[in-house]
């Protein structure tokens, strides 16, 4: 089986970002770091990759007000935030893809891991949304966006969140 797993480059003048972090313990997959930037991001990563021949998409981002490994089921169509991503672009209440529903849902089976990780209905509206739309707009039955908590530096729970999403891509293979 053929996986990509994406984590972000630091933002909003933060030194590291924890999904970057994360992403150094995630095993036996192709890793790909993004900038935060709205549209872009999904732009280049399809222009680097064929994501057509990817079995699975795993997009990871931080939340930095969570405290535990949350899997999005939902992005909706829709990026409004207050702060500007990498290119200094502030988005409030704009549409992402036009002629495209409110709200995609990931087709992925999460049966097979639903115990391993809380579920989230709510990806944010910022750059993890952003990508995650996009994604599940050309591959919903593949596409998964997971948000890292905060791991306030501490290599033991980089070790830690990456261990679970080592264990949702054992699920899969």
């Amino acid at each position: 089986m053929k996986i990509l797993v994406t984590a972000f480059k630091p933002f909003n003048n933060f030194e590291k970002n924890y999904s970057m972090e994360v992403l150094k313990y995630v095993e036996a997959v192709y890793k790909e770091i993004l900038d935060v930037v709205y549209d872009d991001c999904y732009y280049e990563l399809k222009s680097k990759y064929k994501l057509d021949d990817y079995d699975l998409i795993i997009a990871t981002g931080e939340a930095r007000s969570r405290d535990k490994v949350t899997l999005e089921t939902q992005a909706v169509n829709i990026s409004s935030c207050s702060l500007y991503d990498n290119n200094n672009i502030l988005k409030i209440n704009e549409v992402i893809l036009k002629d495209k529903e409110n709200i995609l849902y990931t087709e992925v089976d999460l049966t097979k891991i639903k115990e391993r990780v809380t579920l989230s209905n709510d990806a944010g509206k910022f750059v993890c949304n952003n990508i995650y739309f996009h994604l599940l707009s050309e591959y919903p039955s593949k596409s998964l966006f997971i948000h890292v908590p905060n791991c306030s530096d501490m290599v033991e729970k980089y070790k830690e969140c990456a261990r679970i999403i080592n264990e949702i891509i054992d699920c899969f293979i």
